[in-house]
């Protein structure tokens, strides 16, 4: 008994940044109603430009300058329509946010060295990281999911597929296969009482995960801007005629949904180490989603629980049997059997289309 109870407790704190991930693809679902299948790439560059920060990791002139340009380029250019006020403000945005790209890869900002406390380095890292992430996100969007505005949402579900592969072959460009060593050595809250034991490291995800789904929910039933994202997605052309302008909501939910994801990314890269292989832990959103419903926020929280502790059960209760790897399985399997049961998910729109 008490060993379930350890397990199921380990479950619910891995679930949390599970169900973290879920939530960036509900969002995008929601206003877009198109999945994105990039949110592995997003969680290997999102924790790498945290890592840079954190770290002081450097890559080479050759490779920070392109990225140097296409920030440039996008603030410049992309982000801004308007011809007068690209002379006044664009172009030196986006010759500052070129220039900032270039030094911060290219020579870093040597974080370690200014402050000694790794907890004062993590606070400033992280808001750094988070803020890189988010402007990764709507660079993606502008450039990719903006032209298919007003098309069919599988148009955009199918480029999330080949940008994916693109994600992947650049981050591997810069960073390369091999793993990094990620430490963020935050304070040690290990719970122990009696014969169970929790570890710092996953209390501290499950904490931040959870901090950060409730912060996104303020964000979208406490505010004007998540109103308007709200009515975005109940209708994108209604909202549209009402004034609110839903490409603008479409690159915010975006831009959001990157920095989630990097927040997941950094505390699942926190557990052992940094890679570019590290992004199918991305394709764990899949059942979370689907388990809870597609467009259910609170369903994203409770499939991304439930695929935590189906995973600890079957990595703690039956891999030791011989069948090395089921842990791996068993989400996928409790998904089928959700979906026998409710296709649309525990807490998904069941929708009836007259044909």
């Amino acid at each position: 008994m008490i060993d379930l109870l350890q397990t199921l407790g380990s479950g619910v704190l891995v679930g949390l940044v599970y169900a973290l991930l879920g939530l960036c693809i509900v969002i995008i679902f929601k206003a877009s109603e198109a999945f994105n299948f990039a949110i592995g790439e997003f969680l290997i560059i999102g924790s790498f430009l945290f890592y840079i920060l954190f770290f002081n990791e450097t890559i080479p002139w050759q490779k920070a300058l392109p990225l140097g340009l296409l920030m440039f380029v996008f603030f410049s250019f992309v982000l801004v329509y308007d011809k007068n006020l690209r002379l006044r403000m664009a172009l030196p945005l986006g010759l500052t946010a070129g220039a900032l790209t270039f030094f911060i890869f290219y020579s870093g900002l040597k974080l370690p060295s200014l402050i000694n406390s790794p907890i004062l380095r993590f606070v400033v890292a992280l808001p750094l990281g988070l803020l890189a992430a988010g402007v990764v996100g709507a660079v993606v969007e502008r450039l990719t999911i903006k032209p298919l505005l007003g098309r069919s949402p599988i148009s955009m579900t199918i480029v999330t597929l080949g940008l994916a592969f693109f994600l992947r072959a650049c981050a591997q460009l810069i960073w390369g296969s091999h793993s990094y060593s990620f430490f963020l050595d935050l304070p040690d809250i290990t719970l122990e009482m009696g014969t169970f034991l929790f570890l710092s490291d996953p209390i501290w995800a499950g904490i931040l995960s959870l901090l950060t789904f409730g912060l996104v929910i303020f964000f979208l039933f406490r505010t004007r801007w998540g109103l308007a994202i709200r009515a975005t997605s109940e209708d994108q052309a209604k909202a549209m005629a009402f004034g609110i302008n839903a490409r603008f909501v479409l690159l915010m939910v975006w831009a959001i949904s990157a920095l989630c994801i990097a927040i997941a990314g950094i505390m699942i890269s926190n557990f052992g180490a940094l890679s570019v292989g590290m992004g199918f832990v991305g394709l764990r959103a899949i059942p979370v989603v689907l388990i809870g419903g597609m467009d259910s926020i609170g369903g994203a929280l409770i499939g991304g629980i439930l695929v935590g502790i189906c995973e600890a059960l079957a990595g703690t209760y039956i891999e030791p049997l011989g069948l090395v790897g089921f842990k791996e399985v068993a989400p996928y399997l409790l998904l089928l059997i959700v979906l026998f049961i409710r296709p649309y998910g525990l807490f998904g729109t069941v929708r009836i289309e007259r044909v």
